[in-house]
């Protein structure tokens, strides 16, 4: 089964605002909290670790609530809906920095990112554990995972290209000053704002124009307890998961120390702007390509090349910038190498989630499409909290001071965690994925052959 132009479009425009609202809080969130607010690297760092592991428990239960929904809008509209409007109140809420000093400070801004990191779920479980209920045949379904992908890559790529210029303007920043700390803190939260308008009437779109396909008759719901041991019984999901968690906690390293790197090193924070917008262009032509490479190359070796790609820029950008500093057109070259690899990365782990879910029908008798893809969330925060464990105590550790010129040690330290730990990870994720991964080929085609079977005689 196809989908139509208007559901496809309908579906991926809704990740362009779900992303424009996770890549303010991905990519400005532990500056706005160091620079602006004030709050100390090595809390924020613990605080986004604590909030994962409650994660560890909550995604997995959203998403049984999520594939236990039975109604006329389906399982996963009401949900999307329900999680766009409680999430964008809560973005606004944490880029309001309201009066509050001293501990009471610290308490408010970790419940309130609690808060984010549980109504956000509700939101991105939802969404992407529709692709697999969208169609069935491979080259659709690598279709069909493209284009919210595309669509995210833009959102990131608006934010992490255009949100210090919007910062700065909404702040009343005047050309060529440094802002001052109130002028970052208004300027962040006129940005909250511009997104969580863009959140809201994209994901009203998705829920406007887009239909359940793949239907599954007699379906069983699922109970509480079996949330835990329909992840670990599905060998493949958990190899996916362990796989992608340590090549999405590398892009998140990336996203998280950019800006430290381009400030501090670089020397001149606007050039990320300029260097994300070049990136992302390449990510989102790699999204682009892949249907194209997936059918040339096969997906192994397409993600064989989404971890060397990346590698390979790491090196290239570590060297332009210990050589030639701020030669942006360098610095932007090696950025379209890293994040082409990326591009593959993002589409890759969708489609393969999706195997995950017919995978583990085949072989627990029971669709789990939420449950399989809570754990796409889960990756995702994850990533973006141990990024931000590493990123914190680490700039602690190494004597970053905020707003000053950096020692020797701190600028080392920015450079390990820029680039060395993240190539450590991708290496890593390539080696559990080859060793692990088994949904390709003639193996997953009689998987599919017999899941239609059985499908055909309950229909």
């Amino acid at each position: 089964m196809k989908l139509s132009f208007a559901e496809k479009a309908g579906y991926g425009v809704g990740a362009l605002g779900k992303d424009m609202a996770c890549g303010i809080v991905n990519t400005f969130l532990m500056f706005y909290f160091t620079d602006v607010v004030g709050l100390a690297p090595a809390f924020l760092g613990v605080l986004f670790m604590a909030a994962r592991i409650w994660d560890a428990i909550n995604d997995p239960m959203a998403g049984w609530l999520v594939d236990n929904t039975r109604g006329r809008m389906g399982k996963f509209r009401p949900w999307i809906l329900a999680g766009t409007l409680s999430n964008t109140a809560v973005l606004l809420v944490l880029f309001s920095n309201p009066s509050i000093r001293g501990a009471g400070q610290y308490v408010f801004y970790s419940v309130v990112y609690i808060l984010w990191g549980m109504t956000y779920t509700l939101e991105d479980i939802s969404y992407w554990s529709m692709i697999p209920a969208l169609a069935d045949d491979e080259a659709e379904r690598n279709t069909i995972s493209v284009i919210p992908r595309i669509f995210a890559a833009a959102g990131n790529v608006a934010v992490g290209s255009f949100g210090l210029a919007v910062v700065s303007a909404m702040g009343k920043v005047a050309p060529g000053a440094l802002p001052t700390r109130a002028q970052q803190a208004t300027g962040f939260f006129w940005l909250a704002v511009f997104i969580g308008v863009a959140f809201v009437v994209t994901n009203v779109a998705t829920v406007v124009f887009v239909r359940e396909k793949v239907v599954v008759r007699d379906e069983r719901k699922f109970r509480f307890g079996e949330i835990f041991t329909t992840i670990a019984r599905n060998d493949q999901l958990v190899v996916i998961v362990v796989a992608m968690a340590l090549y999405t906690l590398a892009i998140n390293l990336t996203s998280s120390l950019g800006i430290y790197w381009f400030k501090y090193d670089v020397g001149d924070e606007m050039l990320y702007g300029t260097f994300y917008l070049a990136a992302g262009g390449a990510q989102v032509l790699a999204m682009l390509l892949f249907p194209a490479f997936a059918r040339r190359f096969t997906r192994r070796n397409v993600f064989i090349l989404s971890a060397v790609l990346p590698i390979a820029g790491y090196a290239a950008l570590y060297i332009v910038g210990r050589t030639v500093g701020n030669n942006i057109a360098l610095l932007a070259t090696a950025g379209v190498v890293l994040f082409f690899g990326f591009g593959f990365s993002l589409v890759l782990t969708s489609v393969m989630l999706a195997d995950a879910v017919d995978y583990g029908e085949w072989k627990l008798g029971a669709r789990s499409e939420s449950i399989v893809f809570s754990m796409q969330t889960f990756m995702v925060k994850f990533a973006m909290a141990l990024s931000g464990l590493v990123t914190g105590v680490g700039l602690a550790a190494f004597g970053f001071v905020a707003n000053t010129p950096q020692s020797a040690g701190a600028l080392t330290g920015i450079r390990l965690l820029m680039f060395a730990v993240p190539v450590v990870l991708l290496a890593a994720s390539l080696a559990i994925y080859l060793k692990g991964y088994r949904l390709n080929g003639a193996y997953f085609a009689e998987i599919k052959e017999e899941l239609e079977k059985r499908r055909a005689s309950h229909a």
